[in-house]
């Protein structure tokens, strides 16, 4: 039988906690544990492996942006999903700036929350179409030339490396649309990282919209 996806879903309101509980244990996939502020979520990630933590922003005792902080800090392949009502262009660049690897929001169908935590479970990246809509339009707003300080740090295979990256992109699939090899992929994705100082998909992502790369 395989194992179900530990999930902690912290949230302080408790019709919201009771509403996520029913539809994710409806798939009978999912081991599931609550939280109503973030202490009481970091006493339960001391005592547990969660494979994944879905997480509101705004909370008593201790917000989400603090949680995921101290979460990351503490383990920092902690794979976290901000599931909020708040589509504010600087929280959301905090948040990717943190490290998480998703950010949804409430007003998401069951379709786009499954498929978030789904991607997030296999080690990957979800952010709604909202949020990079957020982004693309705060960065626009932006003087020019601050907005592209850093765009010429990447050749022109990088960038279009980068470009399908945020399409989340396999290296398979990267290699297979641009005619190279998988190796040739994973040294440009390495050379990517560490020029712009990204650990993750969720900060190669912050980099790409502050440098103007997508379009």
């Amino acid at each position: 039988m395989e194992d179900k996806t530990k999930i902690l879903i912290v949230d302080d309101h408790q019709i919201v906690l009771d509403g996520l509980v029913s539809l994710l244990k409806a798939e009978n996939s999912f081991d599931l544990e609550t939280a109503t502020n973030g202490k009481t979520a970091l006493d339960l990630a001391e005592k547990n492996d969660f494979d994944i933590y879905l997480i509101d922003i705004s909370m008593p005792v201790m917000d989400g942006i603090q949680l995921s902080k101290i979460l990351l800090k503490n383990d920092p392949h902690a794979r976290i999903i901000i599931l909020t009502t708040h589509n504010d262009k600087e929280i959301i660049t905090e948040m990717l700036h943190i490290g998480v690897a998703g950010y949804v929001l409430k007003n998401c169908s069951r379709q786009e929350l499954f498929m978030a935590i789904d991607k997030i479970g296999k080690g990957k990246s979800f952010f709604s179409d909202e949020v990079h809509d957020a982004l693309r339009e705060d960065y626009k707003n932006r003087d020019a030339s601050h907005a592209n300080e850093k765009v010429f740090v990447l050749t022109k295979r990088e960038k279009e490396i980068v470009e399908l990256l945020a399409k989340e992109y396999t290296n398979e699939k990267i290699a297979e649309e641009l005619n190279i090899s998988y190796r040739t992929v994973e040294t440009h994705r390495k050379n990517i990282m560490e020029k712009t100082n990204s650990h993750n998909l969720a900060g190669l992502l912050k980099y790409f919209y502050s440098s103007a790369l997508l379009k």
